[in-house]
């Protein structure tokens, strides 16, 4: 029932704000799995960015917030996969493996479940290699936010302001030695806004 109520009051307040989405290639028709990747800041509104085509499941701390969270994203029509890298980081991966290896997408804050704020963790990366999916940042810009005093700074667009969710160019990993080089692409790119 919390759940739920929290979807309300995201679906109300998103009567005041404008959310535009731009893609840098054609995410919807993409032929294979992605990952999809994006700072643990940008959460609170981003289900509605979420491609309506694509079956997303988001990974998801077994912890209480992360329970409310995988209760509240259920409404937006997105999966969850419990773990984290603190939480039984085996068993997600290996979960996301399987999710992806069926034709599914995953999303991760690499930065989470609890920082550093915007420093990439490597799952995403170890990930991508041993799928073979790429790896799809995605960026945000409010045009007038707060910030809320939380370890990663999370944004909450003001009333009336523009957010912008651009979906960047598809990452491929195709080898470990890769792994360093495409980590800082991929947190680079991330901190583009």
């Amino acid at each position: 029932m919390k759940s739920f109520f929290i979807y309300l009051i995201l679906r109300f307040y998103r009567l005041f704000i404008k959310i535009k989405i731009e893609h840098d290639f054609d995410v919807e028709h993409h032929p294979s799995s992605l990952i999809f990747a994006f700072w643990h800041e940008i959460i609170l509104f981003l289900p509605f960015a979420a491609p309506k085509q694509r079956d997303i499941s988001i990974l998801i701390s077994t912890h209480r917030d992360g329970r409310l969270a995988s209760d509240v994203i259920k409404y937006f029509g997105l999966g969850n996969i419990g773990g984290s890298s603190n939480r039984e980081p085996t068993k997600a991966f290996l979960e996301m493996l399987k999710f992806i290896k069926s034709g599914k997408d995953v999303g991760i804050t690499p930065d989470g479940p609890k920082g550093p704020r915007r420093k990439l963790k490597q799952g995403v990366v170890e990930l991508a290699y041993l799928s073979k999916s790429p790896v799809v940042a995605i960026v945000c810009e409010v045009s007038r936010k707060w910030r809320i005093n939380s370890w990663d700074k999370m944004i909450v667009p003001k009333p009336f302001s523009t957010v912008t969710f651009r979906f960047l160019s598809p990452i491929f990993v195709k080898n470990k030695k890769e792994f360093e080089e495409k980590s800082e692409l991929i947190e680079n790119r991330l901190n583009e806004y």
